[in-house]
């Protein structure tokens, strides 16, 4: 099973000789094909051959494009290798209303209960949240999510419109972009359509599905980043994302979250996420998604 998350930033030449990756700098080094889980390209100096791309997508490897502000631009995945994709495609395209409906509130509970543990294990208060969790109708038609997100960014960082401090904002971004591009990676290899969401519907956006399903993962990013990346700018709120944060928020794929009771990394999470959700979409049972849980420590 793929594991390795590669990120090259410094210019390289990128080719494939006997199933390897070859990166080729001042010095020459190659990793198997099928021991990588993403590829990131966060420099302006790279080559990349075809043939390497079409071995990277046979394997199912996600290759992550960055700005210049290093944060994803460009995701490429495996197109519709997934035996059951007309399958799967029709199925998740005939979905009642009411089943996404209710797959949506799932959702939401997960993401802002998730949000309450965060809260609590930084020894904030998260009495609020837990209500607001409970409330949640089908749909979130109360608009419980949002309520919640400014509560909660407003405690976690003494701003509800998450613009200050601004390394903090960007290491948000840039690690939710990470579990995002792994989330669609996986819609893709399942054979759903990802432009097709519960919840996001934009024409313009060819992941709405994935922008779904990361909901409840991304408190596990926050908390990711209060742990490993805030402690290296303490005191100093106007500080940019570094080399070495970023270094830091790719291992996001390796954190662990809590499913069915057990630990899982983020990683392993999301697939069983994704497959769960396609179990719903088969037996038109919300109540059988998968959805991630906090490591309270």
């Amino acid at each position: 099973m793929a594991w390795r998350v590669v990120a090259i930033e410094n210019p390289a030449r990128l080719s494939v000789r006997d199933n390897q990756l070859v990166i080729a700098q001042e010095m020459e080094s190659t990793l198997p094909i099928e021991d990588i889980d993403a590829l990131i390209l966060d420099n302006y100096g790279s080559t990349i051959t075809t043939n390497l791309l079409t071995a990277l997508a046979t394997k199912g490897t996600t290759t992550v494009i960055c700005d210049e502000k290093h944060l994803p631009a460009s995701v490429l995945l495996p197109y519709s290798q997934h035996s059951r994709q007309a399958k799967v495609s029709r199925q998740q395209l005939s979905m009642s209303q009411p089943l996404k409906k209710q797959l949506w509130q799932q959702i939401i509970i997960s993401k802002i209960t998730n949000q309450a543990d965060v809260l609590r294990s930084r020894g904030l208060d998260d009495s609020t949240l837990r209500s607001l969790a409970n409330d949640v109708k089908s749909g979130d038609t109360s608009n419980r999510e949002s309520i919640a997100a400014r509560i909660y960014f407003d405690q976690i960082l003494g701003d509800a419109t998450r613009r200050k401090p601004i390394w903090h904002n960007a290491a948000l971004n840039y690690g939710y972009a990470m579990v995002r591009s792994h989330i669609a990676r996986h819609i893709a290899a399942r054979g759903l359509v990802a432009s097709q969401g519960l919840f996001h519907h934009n024409e313009l956006n060819s992941f709405n599905l994935a922008d779904d399903l990361i909901e409840p993962y991304r408190a596990a990013v926050d908390l990711y980043i209060l742990e490993k990346v805030a402690p290296l700018h303490v005191g100093d709120r106007d500080a940019s994302l570094t080399k070495h944060d970023r270094q830091l928020i790719i291992d996001i794929l390796n954190y662990y979250v809590i499913m069915n009771g057990k630990k899982f990394t983020v990683r392993h999470s999301v697939e069983r996420t994704v497959e769960s959700f396609i179990e719903c979409i088969e037996t038109k049972e919300a109540d059988k998604l998968l959805l991630p849980k906090i490591v309270l420590q």
